[in-house]
């Protein structure tokens, strides 16, 4: 049973708006009953007056936090690209954006910045200048065939490990090229390879065969590509092994050359995550000609280098992309130039990014909420009836070993890129990036800020860390304006679901140190699934179009993290506000039912009918309404608070206990 709430206090409270606290009185629905459809209740006004831009399939809060995030990020490098400066950091940026920016230049430079790269991928003859130009594309961080990384180690979370991977697809997923039913998708790729390659410089009656030669060696390799983990982090498969191992199973590889040309040394210990590639590597590299693996290479340079490359290279790119999603007009220059300005220094855009939309005061606001909802849990984890003696131990020291990083990061500077054909700046940028990365193979784990600004509240399972970036902390989450209620319904409830992850069936395959263990005992296993069966039955009665329900046992693991997530940031909050005096009644609501408008009001979000449906098929959510409908529901503190009716909809005769 969850842990008793304090009651609220109980005085009348000092009269304020919900303007005042942070919250939006016209996003409500005041029509509704809150005890029979809370979400239409919380953002009917939302939903009513908020269309679904038309080149979007659905629109929702967290999108509106990511639009007005763009802008902030496009403004820095706008006036960084604008004025020279002397922080190295803004220098950096303003050449990579103002260079991604200038298409006279671009269009002027055509593929001459590229001609060494170029000489590489369409001179492969045999085996030697196979390898090197997919190093030099390597060196890049252009994945062709196989991918690498540097990973925490899941035996031995303190430190980093080469890990090896399938990679080198042109489509977002294998399916296209194994699925006879998404023939159409394959055939609009193919088509759109032919035209890069024919840009490129391939013989327009050459075109065509080079593309189909392209798409049949990334058939072999989707062959080879088992599906992804469904756990978050967790890799397909765990082989480890070392250089001389990694020799056995692809003998024909010349592997020191190969890093040797990458410029880092891997780790003693790899980990090979798709065993049937590199055992076929020798066998896939001769089923094809040098032609068509000079093909394979030069689109995938291409491609890679689109925004570096006259406008006829991107236009390419966005049309397979409208192709393939069937979107509307494709995203500006600048907003593509602004995600790959973040893509290539993110480290540095985020840094700047929070010290001009994150002040002290907000950070130290934040500071107070993340410690609450993190108080909250051990209290919670302290008596979880579910768990037993061992397990509730090991669970807190899991807890007393998390990191929770607010902002943005602190680490390495990127080199200035050099002034020029920004395909320049573009090698040095991205060069600089993989090196840094794939260097840490063999060093501790770095559990530092590593997010984007542009990212979501995550929990990392391989660091047992959860990241707050500066981009999230704004309305309807967050606001250092806004009273404790509002912050805790969204940015608490958020933090609170996430930390359930560390804690739930996907965290307890992951150690306090994040190490890959399993630290559960049978009968904890036993008694939360019989808490999930009923969560599971619960939502299964969810209609979310007609006839068409939401899959309980798929969404389990996001639902019982929803009622964890928001009975976390409750017990917070009431923690924070117990001695409070004076409280406040907003439009007259009082402060436990502002938090649970924050709860809803931060989940608000409509999709098209086509993709509704997409969702329910494929996504480890349920829609937003009943992901709020669920939790909700199964909170006792709501009935209390809004005195719903034993029965009613958000008062079930069986509410189901998440934690």
């Amino acid at each position: 049973m969850p842990v008793a709430v304090p009651a609220p206090p109980a005085a009348p409270g000092i009269k304020v708006s919900l303007g005042d606290v942070g919250l939006e009185s016209a996003s409500l629905d005041r029509s509704v009953d809150p005890c029979v459809d809370f979400y239409q209740f919380a953002c009917g006004g939302w939903l009513a007056n908020t269309p679904i831009p038309g080149d979007q399939a659905g629109w929702s809060r967290d999108d509106e936090i990511a639009e007005r995030t763009h802008a902030a990020l496009r403004s820095i490098l706008e006036e960084a690209a604008a004025s020279p400066s002397a922080d190295p950091r803004v220098a950096a940026l303003g050449a990579y954006y103002g260079g991604c920016m200038d298409e006279p230049a671009i269009a002027q430079a055509g593929l001459a910045p590229l001609a060494p790269l170029l000489a590489r991928t369409t001179q492969v003859k045999d085996a030697r200048s196979w390898l090197a130009a997919l190093t030099a594309l390597h060196a890049l961080g252009i994945w062709v065939v196989w991918d690498q990384a540097a990973e925490p180690d899941l035996q031995d979370a303190t430190r980093y490990v080469t890990t090896l991977d399938a990679a080198g697809l042109g489509l977002p997923t294998s399916e296209p090229y194994l699925q006879p039913s998404l023939a159409p998708q394959l055939a609009a790729y193919r088509t759109h390879v032919g035209a890069v390659l024919a840009l490129a410089g391939t013989p327009a009656a050459k075109a065509e065969a080079a593309a189909q030669g392209v798409v049949a060696i990334e058939t072999a390799i989707a062959k080879l590509t088992p599906p992804p983990a469904q756990a978050r982090d967790l890799p397909r498969a765990y082989n480890p092994t070392d250089l001389v191992g990694l020799g056995k199973r692809a003998a024909t590889i010349d592997w020191k050359a190969y890093w040797k040309g990458l410029g880092v040394a891997p780790s003693k210990k790899l980990i090979v995550a798709t065993p049937a590639l590199f055992a076929s590597l020798d066998r896939l590299r001769r089923s094809f000609t040098w032609a068509q693996w000079s093909s394979y290479f030069t689109y995938h340079l291409v491609r890679a280098a689109a925004l570096a490359l006259p406008p006829a290279f991107d236009d390419a790119k966005v049309a397979l992309e409208r192709a393939l999603t069937g979107s509307a007009p494709p995203a500006p220059r600048a907003r593509r130039c602004v995600v790959a300005t973040a893509d290539a220094l993110g480290g540095e855009l985020g840094m700047v990014h929070t010290e001009r939309q994150l002040p002290a005061a907000a950070q130290t606001s934040v500071a107070v909420l993340v410690k609450a909802v993190m108080q909250a849990l051990g209290t919670e984890l302290g008596a979880a009836a579910w768990m037993t003696p061992v397990t509730r131990a090991r669970a807190l020291d899991k807890l007393a070993g998390m990191g929770v990083q607010v902002g943005a990061p602190v680490g390495t500077l990127a080199v200035e890129p050099p002034r020029g054909a920004f395909a320049f700046v573009w090698q040095q940028a991205t060069a600089a990036t993989v090196r840094r990365r794939l260097a840490r193979a063999g060093s501790p784990v770095y559990r530092g800020w590593q997010a984007d600004p542009r990212g979501v509240v995550v929990h990392d399972h391989r660091t047992n860390t959860t990241a707050i970036p500066a981009g999230v902390l704004q309305a309807p989450l967050f606001g250092a304006d806004r009273s404790v209620a509002a912050n805790l319904g969204g940015l608490g409830a958020r933090l609170g679901h996430e930390l359930i992850h560390a804690f739930d069936e996907e965290g307890a395959r992951f150690d306090a140190r994040g190490t890959l263990a399993a630290w559960w005992q049978p009968a904890d296993v036993k008694a939360f699934a019989e808490r999930g069966a009923c969560i599971a039955a619960q939502t299964q009665g969810f209609e979310a179009l007609p006839g068409q329900f939401v899959d309980g046992r798929r969404t389990l693991g996001e639902s019982i993290a929803d009622l964890g997530g928001v009975t976390l940031a409750f017990r917070a909050y009431r923690t924070l506000r117990a001695s409070a005096d004076p409280v406040y009644v907003a439009d007259g609501y009082t402060e436990d039912q502002q938090f649970f408008i924050g709860v809803a009001q931060a989940q608000c979000s409509k999709a098209r009918p086509a993709e509704l449906q997409r969702r329910l098929a494929v996504e480890p959510h349920a829609p937003a309404a009943f992901r709020v409908y669920g939790a909700l529901r199964n909170l006792p503190a709501f009935a209390q608070a809004f005195r719903c009716a034993a029965g009613t909809p958000m008062n079930p005769a069986r509410p189901c206990a998440g934690w």
